[in-house]
């Protein structure tokens, strides 16, 4: 059993939602930060399917450096203390390796907290 602090490190997490009008399995690749027993993701949009998806139906598989958790996700309010932290270090992260500033895409996107259970 791998904690979540210990693959923070991994490029890109996997998680697959449930379709909220077709209810079929949704896998993607994404990037990720590590914060408080959780990975947090950034979504460009309210309006996009994957952030949708999570909203409709929390229920989420994470698939992080070959380890997979059933787990749940929950988005992150505006007000919520965690921003200061996981949007800097989102930029952080990625940063280096994309041509664009990330700055204020970080400062403006859907952010999702999705839970790194014990097994």
């Amino acid at each position: 059993m791998t904690s979540v602090d210990a693959l923070a490190t991994t490029e890109v997490c996997s998680h697959t939602t449930r379709g909220r009008r077709t209810g079929h399995p949704h896998r993607i690749e994404i990037w990720f930060v590590v914060h408080n027993e959780g990975a947090y993701l950034l979504s460009d949009s309210d309006r996009a399917d994957r952030y949708r998806n999570l909203v409709a139906d929390p229920s989420v598989t994470l698939e992080i450096g070959g380890e997979r958790r059933r787990t749940t996700a929950t988005p992150v309010e505006r007000a919520d203390p965690s921003n200061a932290i996981v949007r800097p270090a989102m930029v952080a992260k990625y940063q280096a390796g994309y041509g664009d500033d990330l700055n204020r895409w970080s400062r403006t996107a859907w952010a999702v907290r999705i839970e790194w259970p014990d097994v």
